[in-house]
């Protein structure tokens, strides 16, 4: 799959596309720009590879939720562990690749409520 190609065929923000599936697993697309919702998946980790532009994920953990922000760059991935609130963010847009358990929300378990414009939280399939 071509990826910059499959990133041209949609341009809705904070909602994943379904590129493939290894096993029990989606491999996501998505474009961000702004901030996304404060969340946590209590069961699984959250893997992000930034394809192009940057991304911003605060984290609240450690002792009394300690607050950081972690700064990913084209090509540099992070992954978040279960558990662990985080919010991505991209100022200035960012191409991302996600890998989780199928049917998984990007929102994750708890979140703060889910703007309008995200139109699915489980992913579209790549048309």
């Amino acid at each position: 799959m071509d990826l910059a190609a499959a990133l041209n065929r949609f341009e809705e923000l904070w909602s994943p596309r379904i590129a493939a599936r290894v096993n029990d697993y989606d491999v996501r697309l998505a474009k961000v720009r702004g901030e996304h919702v404060w969340h946590s998946h209590a069961d699984t980790d959250e893997f992000f590879l930034v394809l192009a532009g940057a991304l911003h994920i605060a984290l609240r953990d450690g002792p009394a939720g300690r607050e950081r922000v972690v700064v990913l760059d084209q090509g540099q991935i992070f992954v978040v562990p279960r558990g662990v609130e985080h919010r991505p963010a991209s100022p200035a847009g960012a191409s991302i690749l996600l890998f989780e358990p199928s049917g998984t929300l990007t929102v994750g378990d708890r979140h703060d409520a889910v703007p309008d414009h995200v139109d699915v939280t489980t992913g579209h399939p790549l048309r």
